[in-house]
């Protein structure tokens, strides 16, 4: 199932593909032993047995699942993962790397990708109304949009205005829309860890049934049928929850590190 190790002339990155029906998913890893390594691992394989279950569950037009549950499985095994290390380990040093891991791809992946995606919302808002699409023009609006967003104004974090041309090498912003999606996934796969490992009463059988389901329900159903209802806030308000346990745990270990009670 899994190419683990690099080779001369293997392909950089990680990669799952479960597409081939009725064929087990094919992984492509470079693994080194680190805890990045480790938690691609996982990631991946969140991905492969989405497909897996999918396509022995469901028949051949039902078993791809859309986009927006895509990241769910794989993001639900990273919380798990980062669980159990934090479960198991003791020493302040790696649990704070561990911490400051998990808090930053909340960062990336919560507030950037949805700052990407008010980015490309404005831009298609512009058009429809007939303004003139220039560089210029996505310049100053990507520019204001990561001033609001980092506190430029409030004094928080002051963006250079060097930084408003980011949005040129952005690849995404080429795509479809659909950036808003990782952001999405995050917020109901940590909803969907926060149940399971609290003991949820059915919440390990949920989450089997929600990586069988393929695209056999319109995937706000089925997020729904597994315990999350992306129509409110909830899960979004979870995983604020987590993040805010995750920053008190870093000023823990950093005060304990200062010689402060």
């Amino acid at each position: 199932w899994i190419d683990v190790y690099p080779t001369p002339g293997k392909r950089s990155g990680a990669y799952s593909n479960g597409s081939a029906y009725d064929v087990h998913p094919y992984i492509l890893l470079n693994f080194n032993g680190r805890y990045d390594d480790v938690s691609t691992l996982a990631h991946e394989m969140g991905h492969a047995l989405h497909s897996y279950y999918a396509n022995k569950t469901q028949p051949f037009p039902l078993a791809d699942y859309s986009t927006f549950v895509a990241e769910v499985a794989s993001t639900f095994n990273e919380t798990l993962l980062i669980h159990k290390m934090l479960r198991e380990i003791q020493d302040d040093d790696t649990r704070l790397s561990l911490l400051m891991n998990y808090l930053d791809g909340i960062k990336g992946t919560v507030f950037r990708q949805t700052q990407f995606a008010e980015f490309e919302l404005r831009m298609h808002e512009m058009a429809e109304r007939g303004e003139p699409l220039t560089g210029d023009a996505f310049t100053k609006l990507y520019g204001d949009i990561l001033k609001e967003y980092y506190g430029h104004d409030k004094g928080v974090c002051r963006i250079d205005d060097l930084y408003a041309v980011e949005w040129a090498y952005i690849p995404h912003f080429y795509y479809n829309f659909y950036v808003y999606q990782y952001s999405t996934s995050f917020t109901a796969a940590t909803a969907l860890a926060e149940e399971t490992l609290g003991g949820g009463e059915g919440a390990a059988q949920r989450y089997l049934r929600f990586i069988s389901a393929g695209g056999s329900d319109h995937p706000i159903a089925i997020l729904r049928e597994a315990g999350v209802d992306m129509t409110t806030a909830e899960p979004f308000r979870k995983t604020m929850a987590v993040m805010n346990r995750t920053m008190d745990e870093i000023e823990a270990i950093l005060a304990r590190r200062q010689g402060v009670k």
